[in-house]
């Protein structure tokens, strides 16, 4: 039979009697609270009916070593009224006391009241607000990318799970502000008018999900980028963070057994930390200076051309420009071709970008490019095909001269399309169209005027018509 466990707890910080009752209820099962850190430490005892106080030290600073003199005579008064120490962490020191009915450790219910709010600005509301900020910052960076390239973010399942995780990390950790704010406004009146504790209410049962749910959405965002290399700088990133709170937590667990002072292991984290930002922004400039950060994919093979060596892909595209010359530019002049496809699937919307270029060395061969985007969800049709529409109506300036961009709908065309656009440029029909066939939309570049017959083409190969 094991005589320890280990669980992560679900309380508030200041949520007093949910912890005094859990511990309790803990103690009758046989179970005695003896460390808190990452999760909360239980040892094996003789079940019986234990009481339990969670108090608070404000005093106590996260650099300062563990049973300072200010803590020792704190804990001697307890101790000399029969409370004996379960567990600290930080300002939430927790005792129990296994006399029947025991004097109460805390008679001042304001300055009790005081005193949770003094540790929770040191601890408890200082994590959550850094935390709100880094969450926050990192929807903020996926909206963006939502607002500049909507079509392609809904398409990157990473993107997507990982602005839902963030999301969630952010609602959740917002609602427990606010709670803890509306809480002390409440404790504060409460104890002053009426000499009573007002009791903090529990999180709440969904609530308690929340973070795991936002932690399971962050892992499968970190699942999706595999098939990026982006997933590479993730990994040494976390890999450094890894490195650098065990070295530091190791560091500061050591000076504070040897009694260091606060000011002296504060300056040391502080050391530590800047010497890991300095290290971790040194690795990340060798490694992007060196082209093994973010590097692209290995191209199916490389030719030479005036002196210089070129990069050209072999993916196997839906739809080639010898598909649509129908045999004109047969199996020899492929290799004079860069093929490269890349595919993004979510479950809201497909999305496929392909292009087939001319090597330098290959002569006056035509190439094109075309997007294919699916939507599984009808109800966003419209918004996709105005996202798309949107991304073909803007101007700039050009030779001092103000140009203008836009899509015009053509009468002619496709064959089995629902709608079809072509692009201008100041009035002058450009190469290029947006074609609809049903619940899918194509956008086609070519090198050449597209007649009838390879419209159609088009509808068979990437409009399923």
């Amino acid at each position: 039979m094991r005589d320890k466990k280990r669980c992560i707890p679900e309380f508030s910080f200041y949520d007093k009697a949910g912890i005094r009752r859990y511990l309790e209820e803990q103690a009758q099962k046989g179970w005695m609270l003896e460390k808190m850190s990452f999760g909360w430490v239980f040892r094996k005892i003789e079940p019986g009916k234990i009481h339990f106080s969670v108090t608070y030290f404000p005093e106590k600073s996260v650099f300062e070593a563990e049973g300072s003199e200010r803590q020792r005579i704190f804990w001697d008064f307890c101790e000399h009224a029969g409370w004996k120490l379960a567990a600290t962490n930080e300002q939430m020191q927790i005792f129990y006391n296994e006399n029947p009915e025991p004097v109460p450790i805390e008679t001042d219910v304001v300055m009790e009241v005081e005193k949770i709010q003094k540790s929770a600005k040191k601890s408890f509301l200082m994590t959550y607000v850094l935390l709100l900020i880094s969450v926050l910052l990192q929807v903020g960076i996926n909206l963006d990318r939502l607002h500049k390239d909507p079509l392609g973010t809904l398409a990157d399942n990473s993107i997507l799970f990982l602005t839902a995780g963030s999301a969630l990390l952010a609602l959740y950790v917002l609602r427990e502000i606010i709670r803890y704010v509306c809480w002390y406004q409440k404790a504060k009146k409460a104890a002053e008018t009426e000499g009573r504790f007002a009791a903090a209410k529990g999180i709440g049962r969904l609530w308690r999900k929340v973070p795991y749910f936002a932690g399971i959405c962050i892992i499968l965002g970190m699942v999706f980028l595999s098939s990026s290399q982006i997933l590479r700088v993730f990994l040494v990133v976390l890999a450094l963070v890894f490195l650098y709170v065990v070295l530091a937590g190791s560091v500061l667990s050591f000076m504070k057994r040897r009694g260091g002072g606060a000011a002296l292991n504060r300056l040391t984290f502080i050391g530590l930390t800047v010497l890991f930002f300095g290290a971790l922004l040194h690795v990340m400039f060798m490694m992007a200076a060196k082209g093994n950060l973010i590097s692209p994919r290995e191209p199916a093979r490389t030719y030479e051309f005036n002196g210089r060596i070129y990069k050209a892909y072999q993916d196997e595209l839906p739809l080639t420009v010898g598909d649509l010359w129908q045999g004109e530019y047969d199996d020899k002049s492929r290799n004079f071709y860069s093929y490269e496809l890349t595919e993004k699937e979510s479950p809201i919307l497909a999305r496929m970008e392909a292009w087939q270029v001319p090597r330098r060395d290959a002569g006056n061969l035509p190439g094109m490019r075309y997007t294919v985007t699916k939507i599984k969800i009808p109800c966003l049709y419209d918004w996709c095909l105005g996202a798309v529409k949107e991304n073909y109506s803007y101007s700039r300036e050009y030779n001092g001269k103000t140009t203008y961009f836009e899509l015009r709908e053509e009468d002619a065309a496709f064959r089995g399309a629902d709608e079809a656009y072509r692009v201008y440029w100041d009035n002058e029909a450009e190469k290029e169209y947006v074609v609809c066939y049903g619940d899918v939309i194509v956008e086609i570049n070519t090198e050449w005027e597209l007649t009838e017959e390879q419209m159609g083409i088009v509808g068979e190969k990437l409009g399923g018509k």
